[in-house]
């Protein structure tokens, strides 16, 4: 499962070991196993996870999949 959060400090990620600061995002990932992976913006958005779109003219970040109908 892919969960987006909002990080309140001394957080690092799981894969660069950058530090998430304070009211910046970062993803968890839960394997089916219950083991957690947080990984920072950047590494989020390097392994596919999450990506920017368009909304009212202004680019937003999503975890959220392209759903094309």
């Amino acid at each position: 499962m892919l969960q987006g959060c909002i990080s309140l400090g001394n957080i690092t990620c799981d894969k660069c070991q950058n530090l998430i600061a304070h009211s910046e995002q970062y993803l968890i990932i839960e394997g089916a196993d219950g083991g957690k992976t947080r990984l920072c913006m950047d590494c989020s958005l390097k392994e596919g996870y999450a990506r920017y779109k368009e909304s009212k003219k202004e680019q937003v970040l999503t975890f959220f999949p392209d759903v094309t109908e």
